[in-house]
């Protein structure tokens, strides 16, 4: 098993200083997991995902060889208080490419502080970094909270009907 600082992402290279100053954005720890497996379960609640994920079946999806996913967090004070899962799509084409933010997530006493527009700021670096060309997530239809956040942070619609918000990275 490595440790996802070994990944070929530098979040801290690749991240410009967020406004808040106490906010660390970086590539989640292994000592992170318990925290992480804590804010999944609370989205859950509102996502209501099928998950049945524990510590190991994440350790499983984040530490293989090819990883099928990054995780960045968002600590302050030595706590976790928001996370982005980052999900490569398929495809065969390098000028397709794509990344998928497959959950964005902030505690809710930390809403509304810039959080998740600076998680947003790192996923894009990162998926930038990686030859991506867009940063998508997927949308609950009936969360308009959800929805105004995602526009909020640089996202947008690309038809009434999509299931997803989406932004260029040029």
């Amino acid at each position: 098993m490595t440790d996802m600082t070994e990944r070929k992402f530098d979040i801290a290279v690749l991240t410009a200083a967020s406004a808040l100053p106490p906010l660390t954005l970086r590539a989640m720890e292994q000592v992170d997991l318990p925290g992480l497996l804590d804010m999944i379960r609370d989205l859950q609640m509102v996502t209501k995902d099928q998950l049945q994920l524990d510590e190991d079946a994440l350790i499983d999806l984040l530490y293989a060889s090819s990883p099928w996913a990054r995780v960045l967090v968002a600590e302050q004070n030595g706590d976790l208080i928001g996370y982005t899962v980052l999900v490569g799509g398929l495809q065969l084409s390098p000028i397709d490419r794509a990344m998928q933010m497959h959950h964005l997530y902030v505690r809710p006493d930390y809403r509304g502080e810039g959080v998740a527009r600076a998680l947003t700021q790192a996923a894009r670096s990162v998926a930038h970094h990686l030859g991506c060309g867009t940063l998508s997530v997927g949308i609950l239809s009936t969360s308009e909270t959800a929805k105004a956040a995602y526009r909020a942070v640089g996202f947008a619609r690309p038809s009434l009907r999509s299931p997803h918000y989406e932004m260029a990275l040029a």
